[in-house]
């Protein structure tokens, strides 16, 4: 049995990557699909017990030269896949539901969702080990020669990194 790990995002290009996947693989694969959603930012706010810890921050009142002290909340995560919205899901949820959205509407049954958070190259390529991947498919955006020229897709670092092999719809 093959086991193909799909890759997916929040764009109909993912769609077209499970179809074209299940179509070559069929029903008899053993299909895993998984998001990852970006790191959860820092919050900066004035309200310690909002937003974390407070520290110190030292700012020159404009005109004076003196410098003066207010409060500066970071709540930086240990675990940010763990920390969850405002409506209780965390990240590593919301992309597993994101995962589970597009292999329904590509009619791939029986697929195991995976939802994580981080560097989605990195995340892909181990996910493809954990799960023993035979072969990882990834949909290919159109993306501008400028964007191009100033960072590099999820899709390129996937192929220069996995060991697994990759194919790249478009």
């Amino acid at each position: 049995m093959t086991r193909v790990l799909i890759a997916v995002d929040e764009t109909e290009q993912s769609v077209v990557a499970a179809k074209a996947a299940h179509r070559l693989f069929g029903d008899d694969a053993d299909y895993t699909v998984i998001n990852v959603a970006k790191d959860v930012p820092v919050y900066w706010g004035d309200d310690p017990l909002g937003a974390g810890m407070a520290y110190p921050l030292a700012v020159p009142p404009v005109g004076t030269g003196m410098a003066a002290t207010m409060p500066l909340a970071i709540r930086v995560p240990s675990e940010p896949s763990t920390m969850p919205s405002d409506d209780g899901a965390t990240p590593v949820d919301i992309a597993s539901q994101q995962a589970e959205h597009v292999v329904a509407e590509a009619g791939v049954h029986h697929a195991k969702p995976i939802g994580d958070t981080g560097d989605a190259a990195e995340a892909i390529i181990a996910a493809a080990q954990d799960n023993a991947a035979d072969v990882i498919v990834i949909g290919s955006h159109d993306h501008g020669w400028l964007d191009r020229l100033f960072t590099s897709s999820v899709g390129e670092k996937v192929i220069r990194k996995a060991d697994t092999p990759v194919l790249v719809v478009r």
